[in-house]
């Protein structure tokens, strides 16, 4: 009987001593600590929404960059663009005529005949002086393009092959729709010798 007096005394007392400490424990403190925990969770939740929003950013970025590669890739014409222009009244059509400056008399004939669209195809270049000597050590540069539409050759065509008698091979040209095309070659021969020529080309 008298432990049981014992037991129930001391959790009497404890009761009281955690009712006390209730009591007088500073209401601000709980607050602060309730605070706290809340702009922990918010600060938390800030967290996760910047990191969200920077992984978006990132995403849009990546996003960018490759639509931007992607344009890039849709210019497929390898010659320089440049402004539409109009098509002379008597365009000259000769396939054989002197160069800008006459350093140089220069013929083109197509290997593929007739020309048709959208074929790879060649064509040999002959170049003599104006007293009619062969040329055949010249270096050639070959360019193009449709003036009207303002772009320029959808292949990379170039001189690939010396066949004697003055000729060179130009090998990649390929033409790919109808309408008035150029064809202009710059020619180096030497150290001070050098000239260019455009051709041309009216396809049907």
């Amino acid at each position: 009987m008298y432990k049981l007096n014992f037991l129930f005394n001391n959790v009497l007392l404890i009761n009281v001593l955690l009712a006390l400490i209730l009591v007088f424990l500073p209401f601000p403190s709980i607050a602060q600590m309730t605070e706290g925990s809340g702009h922990d969770s918010e600060h938390g939740q800030a967290s996760g929404h910047d990191s969200e929003h920077a992984h978006g950013e990132k995403g849009n970025m990546t996003e960018e960059k490759h639509s931007g590669h992607g344009s890039k890739k849709k210019d497929h014409d390898h010659q320089t663009h440049s402004m539409p222009q109009k098509m002379p009244n008597h365009l000259d059509v000769a396939l054989a005529k002197y160069s800008e400056d006459a350093k140089f008399f220069i013929s083109i004939t197509s290997k593929l005949k007739p020309v048709a669209i959208n074929k790879i195809h060649s064509w040999v270049l002959q170049i003599r002086k104006p007293d009619g000597e062969k040329v055949s050590n010249a270096k050639i540069h070959v360019s193009g393009g449709m003036p009207m539409h303002g772009h320029g050759l959808p292949t990379s065509p170039r001189a690939t092959k010396y066949l004697n008698d003055g000729k060179y091979l130009i090998e990649g040209v390929r033409f790919n729709m109808t309408g008035w095309w150029e064809l202009k070659f710059m020619i180096k021969s030497g150290h001070h010798n050098k000239d260019k020529v455009t051709f041309n080309i009216i396809l049907k």
